[in-house]
C-alpha cells in the first residue's frame, strides 16, 4: 500500500500487451530477452520480471548481479543473463545465482572457472564481441580463440555469442549494417570450424524492428517493452506501460510582483493560485526542467513554476478552479490530455530512457 500522494502506476496489462506485440513482429523461433536492468527502465524490476516470465519471456537482461540476486530473492526462475562484463566482486553471486554472463576478457574465463569449479558446477556464458561500439567485448579477430579456450574450460559452458548495435535508432543505418556485417563474419568464422552457439543475440528495440530476420535467435527488446517506440511508425500499437502522478497538497494565492520558489526566478505578473504539489527532482522530476514543464489536471495542463525543487514543486493554476487534492498527472493521461516520457524527454534534449530510469526508489511503483 502507497504511503504517498505520489506515485507511479504500472499497466500491467498494457505490458503483456507490448510483450505481444513484439514476439508477433519477429520471426517464428525467436526467443526473448527482456531487458529488465537499471529498475526495469524504472518500472520496477521485480513486478516486471514476474510478468516476463508469466507472458513466457525466454532471459531477463540485467547490468549488476544485484539485479540479478533481487530477482532470484523474488523467487523468478528463468534465465537471467548479466549483459555487462563481470565484476570481480560479481563472480560469486552469480554461481550462487545461476546467472549467466557474457565474456570479455581472458582473465574472466580463469577466475570464473576457478570458482565454478570450486562449486561443482558450470557458468553459462556469452562470447561479446566489439563490432564498433567501443564500449565492451572482445575484437572481432579474437572470437575463434576466445571461443576455444571456453571450450577448454570446465567449469564454462559456452552458450552464446552477442554484440551491441551503437546507432541502430539512427536514420542512417549504413553503420548498423557494417556491425551487422562484422558481427556475421565472426559467426561464419566459427561456423567453419564446426562451432556454433544455441544463440546469436545482436537486437535491441530499434534492430528488432528494423532488422528482424538479422538479430540472430535471440532478441533483446528494452524500451519497447515498456511501449516507446526507438523507430517512429514500427510496431503500432505500444503503449507506455507507466504513468506518473501527484497530488496538490495546499494552495496559496500570490499578488503579483510575488515570487515562488528558489532564486526568485519566477514573478507573478499578476495575481495567481499556486499550488504545491509534493514531487521534486528528488523523485526524478529533473530540475532542468524548471520553467519548461506543464502537468494535467482535470485535463487541462497548467505550467511548472519556479525552480523545481528537491521534494515539491509549485504550479500555476492562473483562475481556475482546481482544489487541494486534485491529482496531477506527469506522465499519463488525464481526460484526454496527454504528457509523455517522449514529451519530457525533449524539453531537455534527452531520450525517454533517461526520464523513466530517474524516477526514484522513493516513488511507489504501483501495478494496476
Amino acid at each position: 500500500m502507497s504511503t504517498r500522494s505520489t506515485y507511479a502506476l504500472i499497466n500491467s496489462d498494457a505490458l503483456r500487451s507490448n510483450i505481444r506485440i513484439i514476439r508477433e513482429n519477429l520471426p517464428e523461433g525467436t526467443a526473448i530477452m527482456a531487458m529488465v536492468k537499471a529498475n526495469a527502465y524504472g518500472h520496477g524490476i521485480i513486478d516486471c520480471s514476474r510478468i516476463a516470465q508469466e507472458e513466457g519471456i525466454d532471459f531477463l537482461g540485467i547490468a549488476f548481479a544485484s539485479e540479478g540476486v533481487m530477482i532470484r530473492k523474488a523467487g523468478i526462475t528463468m534465465p537471467i543473463i548479466l549483459m555487462t562484463p563481470p565484476e570481480p566482486e560479481e563472480l560469486d553471486a552469480l554461481i550462487e545465482y545461476g546467472i549467466e554472463t557474457i565474456i570479455c576478457s581472458r582473465d574472466t574465463i580463469s577466475t570464473l572457472n576457478q570458482k565454478s569449479l570450486s562449486r561443482n558446477t558450470r557458468i553459462p556464458v556469452h562470447v561479446f564481441i566489439d563490432t564498433g561500439m567501443h564500449r565492451d567485448g572482445i575484437m572481432p579477430e579474437e572470437t575463434v580463440t576466445m571461443v576455444q579456450a571456453i571450450l577448454q574450460t570446465p567449469g564454462l559452458h559456452w552458450k552464446g555469442i552477442c554484440t551491441h548495435f551503437a546507432t541502430a535508432d539512427a536514420d542512417d543505418m549504413s553503420f548498423m549494417l557494417k556491425q551487422k556485417d562484422l558481427f556475421t563474419a565472426c559467426l561464419k568464422e566459427l561456423e567453419a570450424l564446426n562451432l556454433n552457439p544455441e544463440f546469436t543475440h545482436i537486437g535491441n528495440s530499434a534492430a528488432l524492428m528494423r532488422i528482424p530476420e538479422n538479430i540472430g535467435n535471440l532478441a533483446r527488446p528494452g524500451l519497447s517493452i515498456y511501449g516507446y517506440s526507438p523507430v517512429k511508425g514500427l510496431f503500432p500499437g505500444l503503449r507506455p506501460i507507466l504513468s506518473l502522478h501527484s497530488t496538490v497538497m495546499s494552495i496559496r494565492k500570490v499578488k503579483q510582483g510575488e515570487s515562488v520558489s528558489y532564486g526568485r526566478s519566477f514573478i507573478a505578473e499578476k495575481d495567481t493560485i499556486i499550488g504545491t504539489i509534493p514531487i521534486g527532482y528528488g523523485d526524478g522530476l529533473f530540475r532542468g526542467l524548471t520553467g519548461k514543464l506543464q502537468c494535467i489536471i482535470n485535463g487541462m495542463k497548467f505550467p511548472i513554476v519556479g525552480n523545481i525543487c528537491m521534494d515539491e514543486c509549485m504550479v500555476d493554476l492562473g483562475d481556475s478552479n482546481i482544489q487541494a487534492g486534485s491529482t496531477v498527472t506527469f506522465i499519463g493521461n488525464d481526460n484526454g490530455t496527454e504528457q509523455s516520457a517522449e514529451d519530457l524527454a525533449s524539453l531537455l534534449n534527452t531520450i525517454p530512457y533517461e526520464i523513466t530510469t530517474a524516477i526514484s526508489a522513493r516513488v511507489p511503483r504501483i501495478i494496476a
